[in-house]
């Protein structure tokens, strides 16, 4: 089953702009989700130090992130100690435990390795259990590795509409379907520092909206 991390967003000395979406993240636990190489591991670490790693290492055993603070512009956040748990059906039990305590729960997808039959098990797991509680965390979708992909990196912004509902039709809806609700689906990169700090720009503006 899916590897599982958690962290926790608050606000700190946010203003302009970025104060009305960040303090409603104040306190919040976020669940990040997903099999093997799709960017938790890279996402975890972008937050809690402004950096996207030189060189990918799966993540075999569990890894704890010391709690540190995040800058982006004017946008700051804390990032409390979290765990990076890697991948396989035996991680199962902790990840449904991270799953309960989250109020937003990220699932990652990698654009360049769509599993259809995983994903579909996976959303059906998230289901059952956000089912079971009151009120159900927030379920945000984030297809990673989008620089690999030519027809996207070549799609004008205009057009980028079009290249995702094309893309979600053809990859994702099997398993959306497996939901009651359907999520937000943000497509993107963490290749590098710029491109992470637009996906987690836009991440804030989806679960603040």
């Amino acid at each position: 089953m899916a590897a599982v991390s958690v962290a926790y967003w608050k606000r700190d000395e946010v203003k302009d702009v970025w104060d009305s979406q960040i303090i409603r993240l104040k306190g919040k636990r976020v669940a990040v989700l997903g099999e093997r190489n799709v960017g938790k591991t890279v996402l975890l670490k972008f937050l809690a130090n402004g950096e996207v790693p030189a060189e990918y290492m799966q993540t075999v055993l569990i890894e704890k992130i010391a709690g540190k603070r995040f800058a982006m512009g004017d946008l700051k956040l804390d990032l409390k100690e979290t765990r990076d748990v890697p991948g396989g059906y035996d991680a199962i039990e902790e990840w449904k435990a991270l799953h309960d305590e989250a109020d937003i729960v990220l699932y990652l997808v990698n654009a360049q390795q769509v599993n259809q039959q995983r994903i579909r098990r996976d959303l059906e797991k998230l289901e059952s259990w956000s089912k079971s509680r009151t009120p159900r965390p927030k379920l945000v979708v984030i297809v990673t590795h989008m620089d690999l992909d030519p027809t996207y990196i070549s799609t004008q912004e205009s057009g980028l509409g079009h290249f995702r509902d094309r893309f979600v039709k053809l990859n994702l809806d099997a398993g959306l379907s497996k939901l009651s609700l359907r999520p937000p689906i943000i497509l993107g990169s963490i290749v590098n520092r710029e491109q992470a700090a637009k996906l987690v720009s836009t991440l804030i503006k989806t679960v603040t909206a």
